[in-house]
């Protein structure tokens, strides 16, 4: 009989009041790469709770052979409307923390083509992807598809990683 034991280790980074997330880390093996995932808005995930997304994002990085992430988001707000102060605090954090990992996965999902103020935090965010030169991923369905978010039905249980395809800005 084994008994294999782990820990995963959580650090979440709010604002002072407590309404905005900016980052949540999890590493389950600091030996191996670490993964930044950036994702729409912040969920209900915190340093004890994980939510579905975090869960799959989790697992699917695991088979992968990363040993930890770091999960943002464009919209940062749990509680209020977001605002432009908001997004260059997170400015911040992303740029922090992109220099911190392996690879970057863009898993923002495929809605956001119709929110100008969601393409425009994400036009911003690459931009700092770019400039540090990271390896920036996303995640490509069975069919070939590729943008999609962890809850996708067609990838939440599994994952192929490719290169984005970076967009130009309208």
């Amino acid at each position: 009989m084994k008994i294999i034991k782990s820990i995963v280790k959580t650090e979440v980074t709010y604002d002072d009041e407590m309404t905005n997330k900016y980052v949540i880390k999890k590493e389950w093996d600091k030996s191996k790469r670490k993964a930044l995932i950036l994702m729409k808005s912040a969920g209900l995930a915190d340093e004890i709770v994980q939510d579905q997304t975090t869960m799959y994002v989790m697992n699917n990085l695991a088979k992968l052979d990363y040993g930890s992430v770091v999960i943002m988001n464009l919209f940062t707000s749990i509680k209020e409307k977001d605002t432009n102060e908001l997004a260059t605090e997170n400015l911040k954090c992303v740029q922090e923390e992109v220099t911190k990992v392996d690879d970057v996965i863009i898993a923002v999902g495929t809605g956001i083509e119709t929110n100008k103020e969601a393409l425009k935090r994400m036009h911003m965010i690459t931009a700092i992807f770019l400039d540090k030169k990271a390896n920036i991923l996303q995640i490509e369905s069975p069919r070939g598809r590729r943008g999609f978010h962890p809850l996708y039905p067609a990838v939440k249980k599994e994952w192929k990683l490719v290169p984005f395809d970076i967009k130009p800005v309208k």
